[in-house]
């Protein structure tokens, strides 16, 4: 049985989890600051370890929050996190339609849904591929509007320039690039927006347990104006988070190794089944594939009794009885939502588990379609490039 995906940890972790437990602190802590601080080293601004990337998103949104009728422009093919974040702080959502090849937004998918109430404009860098923000920066420039990046997807850590949003959220959920089970992280801008962002991550109060406790005689509890929850990371967590950070670089040139593996054996299934045409710099978290003219749920079936497991990332938030909006719809998310297949990629995954996987694929094909297909009987060798 091949799962979808599989948590795989660097060598390094349980020695680095021992420390942290040793060492008494297991609440947002030291370890926590340690984390936000490699996403400030290099790029400025400020940055808070979050119980998830949701935690992040809705922390971004009550950032931007000015009125009752405010509403932010989101992306229609994404996690659903992306959009109830908004919702839940109190925004409209209204959904940005896609590019029918890479299923990212553009500004003029943007712009078509821009209105008085707009507050913010949200991208997402869907599957790991890094959406071009260039003309969207330019957009919320010209339109005085924070850009939020949905970074759940990819670690820009090893990107050459900083990230252009205003906000950046990223996830360390236990099938993201750096998993420690669940966790987020929020790195802003401003550094006007720190303190408030803390406050309110911290049920609103002033100063959390880590400053409180900085002498023996800990400092009495400061009541602010915030209205906040407990949305802050554990050390624990953030231990886990920072190993699989040291060893991205290397976990990174892996997964575009299986990716290269993948996208030549896939070619045999032309012209039912394609991958996903990316945007050029990726993070390769997700293989994703678009199938054409077949039944997705009986090839989904067939594949699973073949012992392969798969998954539909994602339907189209026009779906969802609380973002939808009949006033316009989404074309090209609703079509190419209803197209795409992820197949299992981790790091742990087997040139033979991935012919697996293509063995599976083909033969979901040939019964659906009565026309045998030829592959390679091998796994293709691929000579790393980097």
């Amino acid at each position: 049985m091949i799962p979808l995906n599989k948590p795989v940890l660097p060598d390094a972790t349980s020695p680095a989890i021992g420390k942290c437990i040793n060492s008494g602190w297991l609440g947002y802590g030291p370890a926590c600051r340690s984390l936000e601080n490699r996403f400030t080293a290099s790029r400025n601004g400020w940055a808070l370890a979050t119980s998830t990337c949701t935690s992040a998103l809705w922390l971004a949104a009550q950032l931007c929050r000015r009125t009752e009728n405010d509403e932010v422009i989101v992306p229609a093919v994404t996690f659903v996190s992306t959009g109830m974040a908004f919702l839940s702080a109190g925004f409209k959502v209204r959904l940005a339609d896609v590019d029918a090849q890479t299923l990212l937004v553009t500004r003029k998918t943007v712009e078509q849904r821009l209105s008085q109430n707009t507050r913010a404009i949200v991208v997402v860098h869907l599957y790991g591929q890094r959406i071009e923000t260039k003309a969207l920066r330019q957009l919320c420039d010209e339109t005085r509007l924070p850009l939020i990046e949905d970074c759940a997807h990819r670690l820009d850590l090893l990107d050459p320039l900083p990230p252009a949003g205003d906000y950046a959220c990223y996830s360390f959920n236990a099938v993201k690039e750096a998993p420690c089970g669940e966790g987020g992280l929020l790195w802003g801008r401003d550094l006007e927006d720190e303190h408030r962002a803390r406050a309110i991550s911290n049920v609103g109060l002033e100063a959390d347990t880590l400053e409180r406790s900085s002498s023996l005689r800990h400092g009495d509890y400061r009541f602010g104006t915030e209205i906040g929850l407990k949305l802050r990371l554990n050390d624990v967590l953030a231990t886990l988070a920072g190993v699989s950070l040291d060893a991205l670089q290397n976990t990174r040139r892996l997964r575009e190794l299986i990716f290269a593996r993948y996208n030549q054996a896939i070619n045999s299934c032309s012209p039912y089944a394609a991958p996903l045409i990316r945007q050029e710099i990726d993070s390769f978290l997700m293989y994703i594939i678009r199938l054409n003219g077949l039944d997705r749920d009986r090839l989904r079936q067939d594949m699973a009794n073949d012992g392969v497991a798969t998954s539909t990332h994602y339907p189209s938030l026009t779906e969802h009885p609380l973002l939808k909006d009949d006033a316009d719809r989404c074309v090209t998310a609703d079509a190419v939502s209803k197209e795409v297949l992820t197949l299992p990629c981790f790091l742990a995954i087997t040139p033979s588990q991935q012919e697996q996987v293509v063995t599976a694929l083909s033969g979901a094909i040939a019964r659906q379609t009565g026309r045998p297909l030829s592959w390679p009987c091998e796994m293709p060798v691929v000579v790393e490039s980097m």
